[in-house]
């Protein structure tokens, strides 16, 4: 019987993972893979290469090295992780959204009736957007600057040549608060907006994807973990964060460590004062530096930040 189960989860697991390349909510889903593509045929075409469009798109380098075998590796072990530890996660956030309603509505009374359903409708991806990506900031600020969370973080940073899989080689621990962060910002806006419609509000989705990720997954998501160069405006990059501003982020120059820690915006690292846009950068390495020979393979990467972290505590 548990030889059965442990099967069935090892099934379940894996199929999750096979269907991030059809889920429409996920950033790997075949179609924002094609788009990908196109605005990289783009780049192509705009930096005038000279190597053939197959040969600059898939680098051996960058899909088949021993650091892109560890990104691939991290894709279906935390598959394994959410499906094991994290599925709880979903029944506690219902429970929560309904407590946090509750509180809400004894707190201040019943809302106005004149609320329209329109503005609400309007207004909950901006408020998603400003509030999940301010608090994405934060907790990214935090892996950058407490010691002991970069230990994990650490993980995510050790890629040496970056590819669409590299945003999953993230470490459990880093991975659980993660989910955290995103799963009580929805907690607190679905929460808040149930309450001033009378339950009566749902989020406008498009083929039950939100907006928000479907335009953001669109538009070159997955080449913030490449090598394709694809900028914005000079201008434009001081209100959202390109991808390849955001490779600039995984540089392996110390001095670039702490930039670009948005995930959408810029404002915050404007703000901030950890903006730095892609005209300021020429060359671009990605990893840990001298660091790289302790993270260069899958154990490494999930055991040696229990270690480091251990080494902290202590000292």
């Amino acid at each position: 019987m548990v030889f059965t189960e442990i099967i069935n989860f090892f099934i379940d697991s894996t199929q999750q993972t096979f269907e991030y390349f059809i889920r429409l909510d996920k950033r790997i889903h075949y179609f924002y893979l094609i788009t990908s593509l196109l605005l990289s045929c783009y780049v192509y075409v705009k930096l005038k290469k000279q190597e053939s469009f197959f040969k600059y798109f898939f680098p051996k380098e960058n899909w088949l090295s021993k650091s892109a075998v560890t990104d691939y590796l991290f894709l279906f072990f935390n598959g394994f992780v959410k499906l094991g530890l994290f599925a709880w996660m979903i029944t506690w956030a219902y429970g929560l959204q309904f407590e946090l309603k509750e509180f809400i509505t004894i707190t201040f009374g019943l809302p106005p009736k004149d609320i329209s359903i329109r503005i609400l409708l309007i207004s909950y991806p901006i408020v998603y957007l400003i509030i999940g990506d301010f608090s994405y900031y934060l907790l990214h600020w935090m892996y950058h600057k407490v010691p002991f969370l970069w230990s994990f973080h650490k993980v995510h940073h050790s890629s040496t040549a970056l590819n669409a899989i590299t945003q999953y080689r993230i470490h459990p621990v880093e991975l659980f608060l993660n989910n955290l962060r995103s799963i009580l910002i929805l907690v607190l806006l679905n929460a808040l907006f149930s309450y001033l419609s009378f339950d009566y509000f749902k989020p406008y989705t498009i083929l039950g994807v939100s907006v928000l990720v479907l335009l953001f997954n669109s538009f070159g998501a997955n080449l913030r973990h490449s090598h394709i160069r694809f900028t914005y405006f000079n201008w434009l990059e001081k209100v959202l964060i390109s991808p390849f501003q955001h490779q600039i982020h995984h540089s392996n120059n110390p001095v670039l460590f702490n930039k670009n820690m948005g995930s959408k915006l810029a404002l915050w690292d404007w703000m901030f004062g950890t903006l730095i846009r892609s005209k300021d950068v020429v060359d671009l390495e990605v990893g840990l530096g001298d660091e790289d020979v302790d993270y260069d393979s899958f154990w490494k990467n999930l055991l040696y930040p229990f270690l480091e972290a251990l080494k902290i505590k202590k000292r």
